[in-house]
């Protein structure tokens, strides 16, 4: 099946998500993993560029998913309105693009891990007027990666930290600390959430790796079963890392050899 471009609202063609399916159909219905490129909420389209397409050739369909920034003078609500109604129009469609409902997954980088953690760790945090699928179809994902994550909006922040991550989400720079603590994703973790598999790097400049490490510790409490890999050197921003030279990357190939566990299912390594 040709990949389908796919808006998220009525009466418009952005944002949308783009939808690339397997090239050998199995019968029996597939694994969906939605994809949230990182960009500082100052864009949708950062770092993590081609991973809905790797996703298709592990025989996974991959979900690339547009959601607005304050590169469409956007900000909170309408950038977790955009990911919570992408993850039910999957899930609304999901006989009808063959795919499996119970193992429908998240994908986050940087600023999208952030946003990603977001839906993970309150799903219902806030439903759209106009979003005919809030309230009878699910916005929990099944489970979730995510690469070098922005996650917490309290720990080292100052304002402009994160590349203005923080800003941009608000849509502000004098956000108080009660309000930011609202969305700092650590903070939020129950026994609830679904199974993580998270990794960064030891001198990630821009996105310090205590942030993962402040999620999966969280999870660790909560008894939600978490895999953290965390590579000593690289870059922010490597997204699937595959013309890395160093170990990290590896972080794909461990990537399948987890969701095979988690999914039961053997997936193609191309």
């Amino acid at each position: 099946m040709s990949p389908l471009t796919v808006p998220l609202w009525p009466g418009g063609e952005h944002p949308a998500m783009k939808v690339v399916f397997p090239r050998q159909q199995s019968q029996k219905p597939s694994p969906a993993v939605l994809v949230f490129q990182g960009g500082a909420y100052a864009t949708h389209a950062g770092s993590g560029g081609g991973s809905a397409e790797w996703l298709a050739k592990q025989g996974i369909v991959g979900v690339g998913v547009e959601y607005r920034t304050q590169g469409t003078s956007d900000a909170y609500p309408e950038n977790y309105a955009d990911a919570a109604r992408a993850i039910r129009i999957v899930r609304d469609r999901a006989a009808e693009w063959n795919i499996d409902p119970g193992r429908i997954g998240i994908l986050g980088y940087s600023a999208g891990g952030h946003l990603a953690s977001l839906l993970s760790t309150q799903p219902d945090l806030y439903a759209a007027p106009d979003d005919d699928l809030a309230g009878r179809v699910s916005a929990r994902p099944d489970l979730v990666i995510l690469g070098y994550p922005l996650i917490t909006f309290v720990d080292g922040y100052f304002p402009g930290a994160f590349a203005n991550s923080a800003a941009n989400f608000f849509g502000r720079r004098d956000t108080p600390e009660s309000l930011r603590r609202d969305f700092s994703n650590e903070l939020h973790v129950d026994r609830s959430h679904p199974p993580v598999f998270i990794w960064t790097t030891k001198d990630d400049a821009l996105v310090p790796y205590t942030h993962s490490e402040l999620f999966v510790d969280a999870c660790r409490k909560a008894d939600v079963p978490v895999r953290y890999e965390v590579f000593p050197h690289g870059p922010h921003g490597m997204g699937l890392a595959l013309q890395q030279t160093s170990e990290v990357r590896n972080w794909t190939s461990q990537l399948v050899e987890w969701l095979e566990e988690r999914w039961g299912e053997r997936f193609a390594q191309h």
